[in-house]
């Protein structure tokens, strides 16, 4: 599954294209890619709606790739949530 993006950061928007590389029982494994670098985030939504706990916050961490500023990593991951997530009414 492919899709693309959008964040803003010091007012530039910041197109990212996003590939959902795996998915098991317990994780699921998204492929960011920029302009000059790549690298995967890991979550581990697919545990957490089994168990039926679904105000719980999904945990995400880089597994490959050297990418650790911790404000706009929390700004992908969220724009990947709003993509692939169905809204909780």
């Amino acid at each position: 599954m492919n899709f693309g993006i959008t964040i803003k950061h010091d007012r530039k928007n910041i197109r990212l294209l996003v590939e959902k590389v795996s998915e098991t029982k317990t994780q699921e494994k998204y492929k960011v890619i920029a302009r000059n670098q790549s690298f995967v985030l890991q979550n581990s939504r697919p545990l957490i709606v089994s168990k039926g706990l679904k105000h719980f916050p999904i945990k995400w961490k880089v597994v490959e790739g050297g990418y650790h500023q911790a404000h706009i990593l929390g700004l992908i991951t969220k724009a990947i949530e709003k993509k692939t997530l169905p809204s909780i009414d």
